[in-house]
């Protein structure tokens, strides 16, 4: 074992210390809250015989949790070792064993994939954000963390010119009665760009938003947004049969209509509509005044809601489909080192003092995709692209390197 600050110099070479792990069933989660090490980080030690310069006493924690674990102390005794031993190294038939602890965990027949560090099908896209450590911050010399409360202002917000077009199509379907879905993935900042979008429309007094407030979209009716109409644009207390509801609404557009006024029905979580829902949203939409829409609509939602608008699947949702713009965001492939740019500037720092610009390439490439025909896509949303650069700073600052280099990013 050595403790040579670069792991990633060192060949494939596994430890005693990873067959056991395999065959009495330990998780290496467990070791790394023993040792207060990332799992991946644990990982590299059993599979390159490195041994963590952030934890000087790293050997003696995990040679004791290995004499206190009764499975561990009798596979110990069956092949004649002491504890010591099993950071002896052994051959490369283990490559492909599952080093996670779940060799004998659950349905005997279930085949479970070998996820070892550095496989870019490991790709978490979901996980919620990770936070820089205090020892992390100080490595890098941060007075805090860059992805923690980043925004603050609009010039906190990143803007691609991918997402500055939403934007635009967002404040015209807003002002000249458009009907657009922006579709995102979770993290891809749809809520950062509906906020900005609010505030620029706030600026014009002659626009009005509507926004049901109503938490669960499933749960949305035809009365649930005719009751949101009317409180938003009046102190008119809603009328009880539906019948009536919709003239009150149909009365109140068209009178503010002819006032000059904007009006937009803003909807998030989109997703949850009902198709019922959504088709009773192009009703809506047909209320005019002579050529002029009386209302905006806007949607925003997860993927799902795209699905909903393919209209070889809902062709009862054609009426919606051909009416209705779609906008998706899309990852920053090609746009994450302006994004991190942005990013530690707004903490007073440097990017080049942070992380290396193969690391960005190798992230960048990394968080790409193929869907089902063959198309590439970009995983890299905001969300997803902090974590993983939460992740490899940890990362470096255990295993030693003074930036987030390539190799450590490929061993996330």
């Amino acid at each position: 074992m050595t403790r040579d600050s670069s792991p990633f110099k060192r060949e494939f070479q596994p430890i005693a210390l990873k067959q056991m792990i395999v065959d009495c069933d330990i998780r290496q989660g467990d070791l790394a809250s023993l040792t207060g090490l990332a799992r991946a980080t644990i990982n590299v030690a059993i599979n390159r015989g490195w041994l963590p310069p952030t934890i000087p006493n790293f050997q003696t924690i995990i040679e004791q949790h290995v004499a206190e674990n009764k499975r561990a102390a009798q596979w110990l005794a069956e092949k004649g070792l002491k504890v010591a031993d099993i950071w002896e190294p052994l051959g490369k038939a283990l490559r492909k064993a599952d080093p996670s602890g779940r060799a004998k965990r659950g349905v005997a027949t279930r085949n479970i994939r070998a996820i070892i560090s550095g496989d870019p099908e490991a790709i978490e896209t979901n996980r919620e954000v990770d936070m820089l450590r205090g020892e992390t911050l100080r490595h890098f010399r941060l007075a805090r963390n860059p992805f923690t409360n980043d925004i603050r202002d609009l010039a906190d917000i990143y803007m691609s010119d991918e997402h500055m077009y939403i934007e635009a199509a967002m404040c015209d379907a807003a002002k000249h009665g458009g009907f657009i879905a922006v579709i995102g993935e979770v993290g891809s900042g749809k809520s950062v760009i509906r906020k900005k979008v609010v505030a620029e429309l706030s600026k014009d007094e002659n626009t009005r938003i509507i926004y049901p407030r109503m938490i669960d979209k499933t749960r949305v009716t035809a009365t649930s947004l005719c009751d949101a109409i009317i409180m938003d644009l009046s102190d008119e207390k809603p009328q009880m049969r539906l019948e009536q509801k919709t003239r009150q609404v149909e009365k109140l557009l068209l009178s503010r209509v002819k006032a000059g006024c904007h009006i937009c029905l803003m909807i998030e979580e989109a997703h949850d509509l009902t198709v019922r829902v959504l088709k009773l949203l192009k009703r809506f939409y047909e209320i005019e005044h002579g050529y002029q829409k009386a209302m905006g609509i806007i949607l925003i939602g997860q993927p799902e809601l795209g699905a909903l608008f393919n209209e070889a699947d809902h062709y009862d949702m054609r009426e919606v489909i051909r009416r209705c713009q779609v906008a998706e965001i899309r990852g920053l492939n090609g746009n994450m080192k302006d994004y991190l740019l942005l990013k530690f500037k707004r903490v007073g720092a440097g990017l080049e003092n942070i992380i290396t610009e193969q690391a960005i390439e190798a992230l960048s490439k990394r968080l790409k995709d193929k869907d089902e025909r063959g198309k590439v896509y970009s995983n890299a949303y905001p969300l997803t692209v902090n974590n993983y650069i939460i992740r490899a700073m940890n990362r470096a600052f255990e295993v030693g390197e003074a930036k987030v280099t390539e190799e450590v990013v490929m061993g996330i």
